[in-house]
């Protein structure tokens, strides 16, 4: 009866020492048989199809790529090449025309206005001009025409109360108990002084004709206090020719004033 080895399973002569497989020690008590290792069967290595299949799917015929011959392809691109020139001139065509109407009809327009304005401005008559500077708003500011006449007739009033202070004087020494003619003097100063505030606070068309007013009704102011500081100086016992003679010399100087006036302004 045969033994069989403990290492590799191979059938041993029962007098054997060693194992004619292996070469190892046979132990004489081991009687029982020793299922022999089978070895793995060999791994068959698959076709290498996975990567042929994926690279002919994606390289395709280049003929059922294009539905042609690579001359095919270069007729369609030159088709569609030409067709896109041809759209592209008709919108710059277009595009164009549309821009040069415009701008000619605007400039058409606008030579029409300016061609107008220049006509209306030829064709206007004389006497529609002088109507318009008639009918046009006059400038801001009174023409003084009433401060003119009011430095006249405060003029005439100073002239009148000197001719009453001289008849007085030639009968009389002084103008003591004489009160009359004081107030009248005093009505004059006050009406000169009055005249000159309104006309300070007046806007006028003409501001060189406004300062040669004020300054003549200032010289208008010293006349009459001139007289009326006369008149006073008397009454309180003093001499009424130093008030006289202030009025006098405000009097020559309002008559060269007044002659430059009227030559300028009337």
């Amino acid at each position: 009866m045969s033994n069989f080895c403990k290492h590799c399973g191979a059938p041993v002569n029962p007098a054997a020492k060693f194992c004619a497989k292996c070469g190892k020690a046979v132990e004489e008590s081991a009687d029982v048989p020793v299922q022999p290792v089978q070895p793995a069967p060999p791994v068959q290595q698959p076709q290498n199809q996975s990567y042929q299949q994926p690279y002919q799917q994606a390289q395709p015929p280049y003929q059922s790529a294009y539905g042609g011959q690579p001359g095919a392809k270069r007729e369609n691109n030159q088709l569609v090449i030409a067709l896109l020139v041809a759209v592209v001139l008709l919108l710059g065509g277009g595009i164009g025309y549309y821009m040069y109407s415009n701008t000619a009809g605007s400039d058409a327009s606008t030579y029409s206005k300016v061609d107008k304005k220049t006509n209306d401005a030829n064709t206007k008559t004389p006497a529609k001009d002088d109507a318009a500077a008639t009918s046009a708003p006059a400038a801001s500011g009174s023409d003084l025409t009433d401060f003119v006449r009011e430095k006249d007739e405060i003029d005439t009033a100073i002239g009148e109360m000197a001719n009453r202070i001289n008849a007085h004087l030639t009968n009389h020494a002084g103008f003591q108990g004489y009160n009359g003619i004081k107030n009248d003097a005093r009505a004059v100063v006050d009406r000169a002084s009055n005249a000159k505030d309104r006309l300070n606070g007046t806007s006028a068309a003409d501001p060189n004709k406004k300062q040669a007013l004020l300054n003549l009704l200032s010289l208008e102011v010293d006349r009459a206090q001139g007289l009326y500081k006369g008149i006073v100086d008397s009454q309180n016992g003093g001499d009424y020719s130093y008030g006289f003679q202030n009025g006098t010399k405000a009097s020559y100087s309002f008559d060269s004033a007044n002659s430059s006036f009227n030559a300028n302004y009337k």
